[in-house]
């Protein structure tokens, strides 16, 4: 159990303002290490921004392909109601009109009958055969079994559950439900309905939904494939789906209604304007931070790292600043992208300018790693110094406790024995009262 002092018993003495005093001088050495800690951290703080607004422009640059950033192609569509289109790096630059003759369908057909409720069932079991055409020649089948006392809802079920192909629903007429069979992708199949060709066939249907003067399906849709005219071509140019894939070499086109557009394939230099608008950004941002880390009476400021790094920053620039790329201000080191000149370049010599961020990345790439490991071991400097400023003010907290619990040890014995004298002085007084008083008592 610590020791229990009390303080102001006689009131002859302060104690708390002497020992408020006493320590006051004593933490002076405390006040200079927290002093030194906060400047310190100060320092790798701005570091650590510094460091990683570094790593954001190395990450960017290191992370560009610029090889593919120039060999982007893009195909515009006149009229992106009837079409659309990609274009890869290998498609062709070019231009041609599209003639969107007809649009891609699947094909559905029903039941010829149908039950009355949708808790009715059937009455006997069977096997329902279904069959897929791929195309004309070839097709794939599925044998569904069904049971007497199902519903139509659990036919449907069992035949969703057994293919991906055919997807199966219930059909209500308005008078009775029927079992709908519809193609679940057309460009699984380029077959198409014909007078007495189907892409969908079943036999073996249940009895309550086959209808024997009809037939067991009726066609509610056609199967039918897209289907697109190039320029002035008479051939008509055919897809189970609306999608045209490798139409010409790395180009596909989505029909989306009949009609005509034009398709134009050309170079696509977005991604170039991308790079070099975030290169501007993260540069200006690092531009700033070393700005207010090394401005007049800053933390950094005339410090040869830092100053070495914003030089090689402005540098570097150069093949951008030659060719008026980028716009430099003399104020305040910031840097602006000139678009009419990247333009100009990109319409007019577009190897050059590729040259030109190639040689960019590479330059910056180098430095930027060289740059980035002398702020991390910088930081790390910092680091290790405030390790050490802690176990000092640790050091000199404990010693500065242990010096308190003295000082109010020492002063309230100090209290005690003025306390105990105080006693003494008052009964002196009060024996010599007594005494005067006896004395005074024998001469009357």
């Amino acid at each position: 159990m610590a020791d229990l002092f009390m303080s102001g018993i006689t009131g002859a003495l302060d104690t708390e303002s002497i020992i408020a005093n006493l320590m006051k001088i004593k933490q002076q050495p405390l006040q200079v290490l927290n002093q030194q800690k906060a400047l310190i951290q100060t320092k790798v703080s701005s570091l650590s921004n510094l460091f990683g607004a570094l790593n954001g422009l190395k990450t960017l640059i290191e992370g560009s392909d610029i090889d593919k950033i120039f060999s982007t192609k893009k195909a515009l569509s006149s009229n992106s109601n009837v079409l659309s289109a990609e274009a890869t790096k290998n498609a062709p630059n070019l231009t041609m009109s599209i003639n969107v003759i007809r649009l891609s369908q699947t094909e559905m057909r029903a039941s010829t009958k149908g039950l009355s409720s949708l808790k009715e069932t059937f009455s006997l079991s069977g096997t329902m055969t279904l069959r897929y055409w791929k195309d004309s020649s070839n097709f794939i089948t599925y044998e569904i079994n069904y049971s007497a006392g199902q519903t139509l809802q659990d036919f449907v079920n069992s035949i969703n559950s057994s293919q991906n192909d055919i997807k199966a629903s219930v059909y209500y007429t308005g008078s009775d439900y029927r079992l709908l069979l519809t193609e679940a992708d057309s460009s699984k199949s380029s077959k198409e309905t014909g007078t007495n060709d189907n892409v969908i066939e079943v036999n073996g249907l249940p009895s309550e939904l086959y209808d024997e003067n009809i037939g067991a399906l009726e066609t509610l849709q056609n199967a039918q494939n897209a289907a697109i005219k190039i320029g002035n071509s008479t051939a008509e140019i055919t897809s189970p789906s609306n999608v045209f894939t490798d139409l010409i070499s790395g180009l596909t086109i989505n029909v989306k209604e009949t009609g005509t557009a034009t398709i134009t394939i050309k170079e696509d230099f977005s991604q170039i304007d991308s790079f070099l608008n975030n290169f501007v950004s993260n540069y200006n941002g690092i531009n700033s931070i070393i700005n207010q880390i090394t401005g007049k009476g800053a933390q950094f400021q005339g410090d040869s790292t830092i100053v070495t790094i914003k030089t090689g920053l402005v540098r570097l620039l150069n093949p951008l600043i030659n060719v008026g790329l980028v716009n430099y201000s003399d104020k305040d080191g910031t840097i602006s992208l000139n678009t009419e000149a990247l333009n100009n370049l990109k319409n007019s010599n577009p190897e050059k300018l590729k040259d030109i961020i190639s040689n960019l990345k590479n330059s910056y790439s180098v430095q930027l790693n060289g740059w980035a490991t002398s702020l991390d071991t910088y930081r790390k400097i910092g680091e290790s110094q405030m390790s050490i400023i802690n176990q000092k003010i640790s050091v000199l907290q404990n010693y500065l406790s242990r010096y308190e619990e003295r000082l109010r040890k020492e002063y309230a014995q100090l209290e005690a024995f003025i306390n105990q004298m105080n006693q003494i002085s008052m009964r002196l007084q009060d024996f010599m009262v007594s005494l005067s008083q006896m004395t005074g008592g024998k001469q009357k």
